[in-house]
Parts: structure tokens; C-alpha cells; sequence
């Protein structure tokens, strides 16, 4: 296609402003789940406008220019990064405890079963809701295809993020539970609306 749609091309500026939006609220002294949200959501818009302009080849230009943003800010914070004076921890990127530190492999296994196969799980079933959803609109077997191929993991990327910022295993799960039992019921609406049609 040598031609991108306006929509690309204002999904692909909405994506390079979501990933300065993300890298700033990342840099704040407290966390901010209103500027993080704010900056996933702008991203999920920017990806919508690439593939309501051109499909799998506006998403893909719009995932190009945030990569590039992103590979863009990381190259600046190596290069303006200083060396720091306090010697480094003995824990590898927070897997290993510290010496006298309880191991608590239990919490982990079940951070792991919640973030990956559990989000997996919810992920998949949204994938599948806005697919039913698209055909019921329409679309092409394909492009229904594609778009659940294309929510899958950014959905699951979302939802581990988001559960991993939450601070008890019961607004987990309530996150967890919440798209899931809503794709469920979608599915199930529309299975029964094209059994009694």
C-alpha cells in the first residue's frame, strides 16, 4: 500500500504522545494510575485509528512510531544517565531476596498464575467477545481474525500491567473477573441471539 490513510497518520501522533504521556508518569516521585491509564488508553485509541485507516498495515505503522519513540527516550536515558554511587543490590531485578529476607515462593507463583495464565485467560475471551462482535457488524471472517489476533496481547499486556500495580489479590481478581465475566456474557448474548434467529 504506498499510501497511509489521515487516520494512520493521526493514530501513529496519538501513539508517539502516549508513549511521552507513559514515560513521564513512569518518571513521577509517586505513582499515577490516572496518567498511566490515561496513556494506555491513548494508546489502545492509537492503535484503533491505524486499523480503522489501513488494517494490519496502519496498526503496524502506528506500533512502529511508538517503538521508535520508545527506543528514543531509552537511548536519551542511557546517554544522560549517570553512574550511581550506591552499590548495587545483590537481588536480580527483584526475583532473588536478600540475605535474612523470607523467600515467600508462594506470593510469587501466585503473582505468576494471576498475571500470565489467568490474564491470558481474560485477555483471550475480550479477543473473542470483539471478534463475535465484529462479525455480528459485518466484517469479514479475516478481519474479525485479525482483530482478535491484535487485541490478544495488547489486552494481555494492559491487564498485566495493571495487575501488577494493585496493591491487594482482591482488586486482582475483581480485575481480572470483571472483562472476563463480561466477554463471557457477550458471547453467550450473541450465541443466544443466533440460535433464536
Amino acid at each position: 500500500m504506498s499510501t497511509a490513510s489521515p487516520l494512520v497518520w493521526f493514530g501513529s501522533a496519538a501513539a508517539v504522545a502516549a508513549i511521552l504521556l507513559l514515560r513521564r508518569a513512569w518518571g513521577l516521585p509517586r505513582r499515577s494510575a490516572a496518567q498511566n491509564g490515561a496513556a494506555w488508553a491513548l494508546l489502545l485509541v492509537a492503535a484503533a485509528l491505524g486499523i480503522a485507516g489501513n488494517g494490519a498495515w496502519g496498526a503496524a505503522i502506528v506500533s512502529l512510531f511508538a517503538m521508535g519513540t520508545a527506543a528514543l527516550l531509552l537511548v536519551h536515558a542511557a546517554a544522560t544517565a549517570r553512574a550511581g554511587k550506591a552499590r548495587a543490590s545483590d537481588r536480580k531485578a527483584h526475583i532473588l531476596p536478600e540475605a535474612g529476607e523470607p523467600r515467600r515462593i508462594g506470593r510469587r507463583i501466585t503473582t505468576f498464575a494471576i498475571t500470565v495464565p489467568l490474564a491470558l485467560i481474560a485477555s483471550l475471551l475480550v479477543a473473542l467477545g470483539a471478534r463475535a462482535l465484529a462479525a455480528l457488524a459485518g466484517w469479514a471472517d479475516a478481519d474479525s481474525n485479525a482483530l482478535a489476533l491484535l487485541l490478544l496481547p495488547l489486552v494481555w499486556g494492559m491487564l498485566a500491567f495493571v495487575l501488577l500495580m494493585l496493591p491487594s489479590r482482591r482488586a486482582q481478581f475483581v480485575w481480572l473477573a470483571l472483562p472476563a465475566a463480561a466477554s463471557l456474557g457477550l458471547i453467550w448474548g450473541l450465541i443466544w441471539i443466533g440460535g433464536a434467529a
